[in-house]
């Protein structure tokens, strides 16, 4: 599902703005299964089951389907959930990027409620399940967090990448335009002034292109954090290279 974020996002920096055509629904899908135990039941899979958000998100739920293909749990609905598990213990736990709540199966509140998958292909949308039970529900600890971001960062490198230089490009542009505008080393000509005000228009455009983005593809505060920090780390020596080599 990395590459779906990446897809969306490097699509949401190119289509922003553009007339938008009538959206085409997709059906509903369902992440890579994992197996857990359960005492009392055979063949238990979690799964994060994924709906349609036309313009935005697409809603997710993890649900957990019995052998039969009944919905025996299903979790909260967010855009933004992340699946991790123990093979060894074949535990699992969901992770909610956006409240950085935790959502573990919970086998002695499951109940078989309908039919949500037939030959591995979904029958309900996230949507279409009304309420969510077979979860216990607490906030994420602060090891817990730090092991779910690390591992995001991980597995959507290209992801990751594309965040970063695209951080990085936003804060070459504000701070060479603070430097060119505070600064004593260059004359403001109107050249000069045209280039500071074209630099200002690109990074103003770049905000609303990156929340159409999120919007898309939604991420935690400390993934946004951690990309923009770097990209203000990588950002800040090449403009006081460039000053310094200026000044020379």
């Amino acid at each position: 599902m990395e590459t779906s974020r990446l897809e969306v996002l490097i699509g949401a920096a190119i289509l922003a703005g553009l007339s938008c055509g009538p959206a085409a629904a997709q059906r509903p899908y369902f992440s890579e299964p994992e197996a857990i135990s359960a005492e009392g039941h055979s063949a238990v899979q979690l799964k994060l089951l994924y709906g349609d958000g036309v313009l935005f998100a697409d809603p997710i739920r993890a649900v957990v389907v019995g052998q039969d293909g009944q919905l025996l749990a299903a979790s909260p609905q967010s855009p933004a959930l992340r699946l991790s598990c123990d093979e060894p213990n074949r535990r699992c736990l969901v992770y909610d990027e956006l409240s950085f709540r935790i959502y573990e199966p919970a086998p002695d509140k499951w109940q078989a409620t309908g039919l949500v998958e037939q030959d591995g292909k979904p029958q309900r949308s996230p949507e279409d399940i009304a309420a969510d039970y077979g979860f216990d529900a607490r906030q994420a600890t602060f090891p817990e967090i730090a092991k779910f971001e690390a591992a995001g960062l991980a597995s959507s490198w290209m992801t990751t990448g594309f965040a970063l230089a695209w951080w990085t490009v936003f804060c070459l542009l504000l701070l060479t335009v603070a430097r060119d505008a505070l600064g004593k080393t260059r004359r403001l000509t109107i050249g000069a002034i045209a280039g500071l005000l074209a630099r200002t228009a690109v990074a103003l455009m770049m905000i609303p292109l990156a929340t159409y983005a999120w919007l898309l593809a939604p991420y935690s505060v400390v993934y946004l954090a951690i990309v923009m920090t770097a990209g203000a780390a990588m950002a800040l020596p090449i403009v006081f290279r460039r000053r310094g080599a200026a000044a020379q």
